[in-house]
C-alpha cells in the first residue's frame, strides 16, 4: 500500500499556510501555537493526550485569557473547533497516514475560530499576537547543497528537509530547477512537487521572489534553446499551492497548448491546478482543450477528462465520439508513483458529475 506524500499545514478555515507552532508568553497558554492571518488560532497537542488542554489553551488564546466569557460560548454557534491529526512538529509536516517511516506520529494541531461577533470583541488584543507571525529559519539549513544531495532528497522524499534547505538558502532554489530537466520523468515531476512546496510557504515572506520564479519557469518554457519538460509541472505547483495570487499565470500555461511538444507538461500542470482552484482556469480560455481532446492521444485525454471533471465543466461531453479506448499510465503526485487509469472509467466518472446534479429531489413529504 502507497503512502500518501506528507504536506506543509495549511488553516482549515482560510487555506493559509501556518507557521510552526511556537510559545506564546501569555499565562493562561499553556502549550505552543499561534494565530493565522485570518484570525483563527491553533495549538499544539504534542502527544495526542493532552488535548483536552490543548483545546483549552486555544479557547483562552482566541479570547485573550477571558474565562468569564469562555463558559458562556455555545460549540459551533460561537466559535467553531477543527483538529488536523497526524501533525509532526519536528520537522513541521502533516502525515496524512500518521506515520513516518514506521514512526507513528501522535501529535495533532486544534484550530479555533471565532464567530464574527465575538472575534470582534477580541481583535485589538489578536492582531498583538498576528504582528509576530514571522518566519522563523533554523540555521542548520543555512548552506548550499550541491545538486546530487538534492537529488537524493527528491528521491527519498524527503520534503521536510528539502524545503527547510531551500527556504533557508536561496541558491539552493536555483539548483534544485535543474532538476527539472532530468532525463527521469518521476524526478523532474517530484522536484516540482517540492518547488511547489517551497513556495507556498516563500510566498508569505517575499512574494516577489516566488513571482520572479514563476515568470523565469515560464521563460524557460517558451525558450526554443530548451524544454518545459519539469518547467511547467513546476509553474503549476507554485500557483497550486499560492492561492489565487498568482492565477493570471494560468493563461499562460495554457497558451502552451499551442505546441504539441508542451502540451503533455501543461496539461499536467492545469490538471493540478484545477483540483484545489478550477476557478482560476474556467475564467481562462480553457475551451482549447476540446480540439487537444480530438488529437485522439490517450496520456493528453486523461488529463483533459480530469480537468473538465475538477471544473464541471459541461463542454466535453459532446466530443465521446472522440474518445480513445485505452488504459494510460500517469503520475499520482499524492501517490509520488505511476498509476494505471482506463479512459472509459475516467469518462464515465465524468458523466455521472452531470447525472447526479441533475437528478431531482422529491419534497421530504412524497418519500413514502
Amino acid at each position: 500500500m502507497k503512502l500518501k506524500l506528507p504536506y506543509p499545514p495549511t488553516c482549515p478555515f482560510c487555506g493559509s499556510f501556518i507557521q510552526k507552532p511556537e510559545v506564546i508568553p501569555l499565562p493562561y497558554v499553556e502549550h505552543e501555537g499561534g494565530v493565522c492571518q485570518c484570525g483563527a488560532v491553533y495549538v499544539l497537542s504534542s502527544t495526542g493526550y493532552d488535548r483536552g488542554s490543548a483545546f483549552i489553551s486555544a479557547l483562552l488564546l482566541a479570547l485573550s485569557g477571558d474565562w468569564d466569557l469562555a463558559w458562556d460560548l455555545i460549540p459551533d454557534e460561537d466559535y467553531k473547533e477543527i483538529w488536523i491529526e497526524g501533525y509532526d512538529p519536528e520537522n513541521h509536516l502533516v502525515y496524512p497516514e500518521g506515520v513516518d517511516t514506521g514512526r507513528k506520529i501522535r501529535s495533532a494541531l486544534v484550530f479555533i475560530k471565532l464567530a464574527d461577533d465575538v472575534q470582534e470583541l477580541k481583535k485589538e488584543n489578536l492582531s498583538k499576537i498576528l504582528k509576530r507571525d514571522e518566519a522563523l529559519l533554523d540555521p542548520t539549513f543555512k548552506k548550499r547543497l550541491p545538486r546530487q544531495e538534492l537529488e537524493n532528497l527528491v528521491c527519498e522524499r524527503n520534503f521536510s528537509d528539502l524545503v527547510n534547505y531551500l527556504l533557508a538558502e536561496p541558491k539552493n532554489l536555483n539548483e534544485l530547477q535543474k532538476l527539472l530537466y532530468h532525463p527521469e520523468e518521476k524526478t523532474r515531476l517530484l522536484s516540482a512537487y517540492s518547488l511547489g512546496l517551497a513556495a507556498g510557504l516563500l510566498n508569505k515572506r517575499e512574494p516577489q521572489r516566488v513571482l520572479d520564479l514563476i515568470k523565469r519557469l515560464l521563460y524557460a518554457g517558451a525558450d526554443s534553446a530548451s524544454s518545459a519538460w519539469g518547467a511547467l509541472p513546476a509553474c503549476g505547483e507554485v500557483i497550486r499551492n499560492t492561492g489565487d495570487q498568482y492565477s493570471a499565470y494560468v493563461k499562460n500555461i495554457i497558451a502552451f497548448l499551442a505546441f504539441k511538444e508542451n502540451i503533455p507538461h501543461a496539461l499536467i500542470a492545469l490538471a493540478r491546478i484545477s483540483e484545489v482552484n478550477p476557478k482560476s482556469i474556467k475564467d481562462k480560455p480553457y475551451l482549447r482543450l476540446i480540439s487537444v481532446f480530438r488529437e485522439k492521444v490517450p496520456l493528453w485525454q486523461a488529463y483533459i477528462i480530469q480537468i473538465f471533471s475538477n471544473l464541471k465543466a459541461r463542454e466535453l461531453l459532446s466530443e465521446r465520439e472522440f474518445l480513445c479506448r485505452d488504459e494510460v499510465r500517469i503520475f499520482d503526485f499524492e501517490m509520488a508513483d505511476y498509476k494505471i487509469v482506463n479512459l472509459e472509467e475516467l469518462w464515465s466518472d465524468y458523466e455521472k458529475i452531470f447525472r447526479d446534479l441533475q437528478t431531482p429531489r422529491l419534497p421530504i413529504f412524497l418519500i413514502r
